[in-house]
C-alpha cells in the first residue's frame, strides 16, 4: 500500500516503523531513523553490538554518510601470536568493537533536531521489562561512553578480552570516534520529470515479485543520480555486496523523509550468531577476524565489512527517492533492479526474495512504498 502525506517512514518491522514515525512528528528524518535503530536494539539482542550505516540527503542536511560498522579489536595490545591452522578458534576472537551507539549519537548531534533522550524514548518503552532496558537507560544518560563503562564495558571485556581468547581491549572501547563522510554520487543517465509530482504507486514488496509501478507521467528528460555510502563496493554506479563472506540476509533497515524533503536511511544487522550476554539481554555478533599464523593481520581499528543495500536517487537538486532492500541474500540484486527501473523507465520494479521499501518526496508530497 502506498500512503501520500508531507512526511513518511517505512521499516523492516512494524515496531521500528512506529518508532520512526513517532520521532518524525517532532523531529526530522535523521531523528526518525536513529529512533528506529534504537527500537531495533530494544527488540533484538544482536543489534546494539553490531554495525549500523546511515545515508542522508536533501532538505538542509547535506549528502552525508555515517559509518558505524564494527571495528577490528586489538588497540593497545601486543600482537598475538595467532592461531595455528589446526587449532580451534574461540568465538571470543570473532567479537569486534561496537560503534553503533557512538554513530547514532553523532548522527543526531550533526544532522538531527531532537535530543538524544527523545530519540531513545520509543526504544525504552519497547525494552521495558527486559535487561536491555537498563542498558538503553545507561546509553540515554551517558551517551556512547556507556559502552566503555560498567556494566556493558566490563561484560564485553570478560566476554571477548584476552583472558577469554579474544582481542578486545579497554582502548578499543574508548576509541569510538565516528566521522561524517560525504556521500558518493554517480550519474546513471536521463529519466523523465513528472507532471503530477506524485509518488510511486506499487503493489506491496512483500510480494516476492512486485509488479512494476509508474513513478510519474513522463515529460521532459532530466539526469538522475544515485547517492550511496562512500565505502560501498560499486559496479557501474550501483552498490554491490561487500567482498568476502558477508551475511546479507540478516540486514534490516528503516527509511524516512520529512516535510522539508530530507531523506535518511539506516541499516543494521540482526546479529543472528554471536556470544550471549544473558545478564544484559544482548548478543555480541561475529564481525572481527581472528589472528591466524601465516596470514596478514587485520589492523586494529579497521572497519569490518557489513552489508548495506541502501541508496538514494535524485537529480542534481537532491534526492527524490530512498530505497532499502533486506531480508534475503539477493537484497543487492533487488536494490539494483529498483534503481535501474526508476532511472531508465520511471518505474519502481522489484523482483526477488528480498523485501524492497522506499520513500519519496516529490512536489511536497511524501510517499511510503511498503
Amino acid at each position: 500500500m502506498t500512503l501520500r502525506k508531507s512526511r513518511a517512514a517505512v521499516a523492516s518491522s512494524p515496531e521500528v516503523e512506529v518508532a520512526a514515525e513517532e520521532l518524525l512528528k517532532k523531529g526530522n528524518a535523521v531523528d526518525a531513523v536513529v529512533a528506529g535503530v534504537f527500537a531495533a536494539c530494544a527488540l533484538y539482542p544482536g543489534v546494539l553490538l553490531g554495525p549500523v550505516q546511515i545515508l542522508i540527503g536533501g532538505g538542509g542536511v547535506g549528502l552525508r554518510a555515517f559509518d558505524g560498522r564494527v571495528r577490528q579489536p586489538g588497540i593497545g595490545a601486543p600482537r598475538p601470536r595467532g592461531f595455528r591452522e589446526d587449532e580451534e578458534v574461540p568465538d571470543a576472537a570473532k567479537v569486534g568493537v561496537p560503534w553503533l551507539p557512538a554513530t547514532l549519537s553523532v548522527a543526531v548531534a550533526t544532522a538531527g533536531t531532537a535530543t538524544f533522550a527523545q530519540v531513545l524514548a520509543p526504544a525504552l518503552a519497547l525494552a521495558k521489562g527486559s535487561p536491555r532496558h537498563d542498558v538503553l537507560t545507561k546509553i540515554a544518560s551517558r551517551g556512547p561512553r556507556a559502552v566503555e563503562e560498567r556494566p556493558l564495558g566490563a561484560e564485553l571485556l570478560v566476554l571477548a578480552g584476552r583472558t577469554s581468547g579474544g582481542l578486545l581491549t579497554s582502548d578499543d572501547l574508548s576509541s569510538q570516534r565516528p566521522e561524517v563522510h560525504p556521500a558518493s554520487r554517480h550519474v546513471l543517465g536521463a529519466a523523465h520529470a513528472g507532471r503530477s509530482g506524485r509518488g510511486p504507486r506499487s503493489s506491496s514488496p512483500r510480494d516476492r515479485n512486485a509488479k512494476a509501478s509508474p513513478v510519474d507521467a513522463p515529460s521532459e528528460a532530466r539526469t538522475r543520480f544515485v547517492y550511496e555510502l562512500p565505502w560501498s563496493n560499486d559496479e557501474g554506479g550501483l552498490p554491490i555486496a561487500p567482498a568476502g563472506l558477508v551475511e546479507v540476509a540478516t540486514t534490516r533497515a528503516v527509511a524516512a523523509v520529512d516535510r522539508f524533503g530530507a531523506f535518511a536511511i539506516a541499516c543494521w544487522d540482526e546479529g543472528a550468531s554471536g556470544l550471549s550476554i544473558p545478564e544484559l539481554g544482548l548478543r555480541a555478533p561475529f564481525f572481527a577476524t581472528p589472528v591466524l599464523r601465516g596470514e596478514t593481520r587485520v589492523r586494529p581499528g579497521d572497519a569490518r565489512a557489513a552489508a548495506a543495500p541502501i541508496a538514494l536517487v535524485g537529480t542534481d537538486a537532491g534526492p527524490e527517492f530512498g530505497f532499502a532492500a533486506f531480508g534475503a541474500s539477493d537484497a543487492y540484486e533487488v536494490l539494483q533492479g529498483a534503481l535501474r527501473s526508476v532511472i531508465e523507465d520511471d518505474r519502481i520494479e522489484a523482483h526477488g526474495e528480498a523485501r524492497l521499501v522506499a520513500v519519496s518526496h516529490l512536489s511536497g508530497i511524501a510517499s511510503a512504498l511498503r
